[in-house]
């Protein structure tokens, strides 16, 4: 009766054991079936960022389809007068696979003229005229990255688009005479969230150079004529360009007996007067209006007299 009490408890012990086992197993094979589906998800994504990344490239330049650069366009410049502007178009071309937008322009200068003396523009550009749109980003030269976002530049593969830019010179001629500074400008551009590139020209082929014209001290004109008109009341001067006086410039101060009696852009004025004597100089004016030294005089005098001994009419003297 023992034996077979101890028996049958042994049985079920043993019943019992398999029932554990077989449940060990069951979950086993659960866990080992949910580990395999998130083992083969995440391959699986894997694998397709791979692929993907191994198919595409990003790549943009500013050059033409002949390789001509263009950011080169905006210099060596000279600004002659203050508010003075230069606008030029930049080729954007898309030589990647892959679609790409316009993201940024970054700035960097070196030079004697600070940054902050040239402003600056950029726009799209519906051809190479660079006529206004909008909108507009706004910034100088002092360097740093602009955001380009706003004009929502989408290049597709192999795709291009004109990108506008404008400087100008906003500081005084006076104080900035001289001065020159070398921007140099990088376009970026990005494809999704990951995949950035930059110009792929050199510096160099980025770059432009811009500087204030600097006045200095004309010669005085020489070789003046003198000639009576037909009009007994007039008379004509003409000179010779002074040396090393070139565009630009600010013309030509005619002076009679020491004052002012007007400017000419050219180097020959005409004077009417009657009854008068006199001396004409002539004075070559800069851009800033920096005078040069009197010509040598010229005489005016009445062109006849009467009996009582009055002049009338002009003439040289």
């Amino acid at each position: 009766m023992i034996r077979t009490g101890v028996s049958a408890a042994h049985a079920g012990y043993r019943g019992m054991k398999r029932s554990t086992r077989m449940s060990i197993i069951a979950g086993v094979a659960v866990f080992l079936t949910l580990v395999s589906g998130v083992s083969f998800a995440a391959w699986t994504a894997s694998s397709t960022k791979t692929a993907t990344a191994a198919t595409g490239a990003v790549a943009l330049t500013s050059a033409t389809t002949a390789g001509a650069s263009t950011i080169t366009a905006l210099g060596p410049y000279t600004y002659t007068a203050t508010n003075q502007t230069v606008a030029k178009p930049i080729t954007v071309r898309n030589t990647g696979s892959v679609d790409a937008s316009v993201t940024s322009v970054t700035i960097s200068r070196t030079g004697t003229l600070a940054g902050n003396q040239v402003a600056v523009k950029f726009w799209v550009g519906t051809s190479s005229a660079c006529a206004a749109t909008t909108p507009v980003v706004s910034s100088t030269l002092a360097g740093g990255t602009v955001s380009l976002s706003t004009l929502n530049i989408s290049l597709a593969s192999t795709g291009s688009a004109i990108l506008c830019t404008s400087t100008t010179f906003t500081g005084s001629m006076t104080t900035q005479a001289g001065l020159t500074t070398t921007a140099t400008y990088a376009i970026n551009s990005s494809a999704g969230t990951n995949w950035n590139t930059t110009d792929s020209l050199s510096a160099a082929n980025r770059s432009f150079t811009q500087d204030i014209f600097k006045t200095t001290v004309p010669n005085q004109p020489t070789n003046i004529q003198c000639t009576n008109g037909s009009d007994s009341n007039n008379v004509t001067l003409a000179w010779t360009t002074p040396s090393g006086f070139t565009t630009p410039n600010g013309g030509y101060n005619i002076y009679y007996n020491g004052s002012l009696i007007g400017n000419v852009t050219t180097t020959t004025v005409g004077l009417t007067g009657s009854g008068v004597s006199g001396t004409v100089t002539i004075r070559a004016v800069a851009s800033d209006g920096t005078e040069s030294l009197d010509s040598s005089e010229v005489p005016l005098e009445p062109r006849s007299y009467n009996r009582w001994g009055q002049g009338s009419g002009l003439a040289c003297g």
